[in-house]
């Protein structure tokens, strides 16, 4: 194997796909800016992050996006946002 492995995590699996990345993990539903979970949501991130991370030692073609559940993100409500 040549170069540095990489894994990519992506919520517009869409727009990845035309990129071709080595390997891809999307977690369905998650917000831009949460790639990973929401704010506070250290379990969750940590198993996304070994997900991800767990690609490198598979044999993915490049472009192929693997999309995951993740039902604990769903448990997770941002705060109402206040008017300024």
């Amino acid at each position: 194997m040549r170069g540095i492995p990489t894994v990519l995590i992506t919520v517009s699996p869409e727009v990845s796909a035309q990129m071709r990345p080595p390997r891809a993990l999307y977690p369905k539903g998650f917000k831009i800016g949460n790639s990973m979970g929401g704010p506070g949501q250290r379990e969750l991130q940590s198993q996304v992050l070994r997900e991800a991370l767990m690609l490198l030692g598979e044999n993915t073609r490049p472009g192929k996006i693997i999309a995951r559940e993740y039902p604990s993100y769903g448990e997770y409500h941002e705060p109402p946002r206040v008017r300024s």
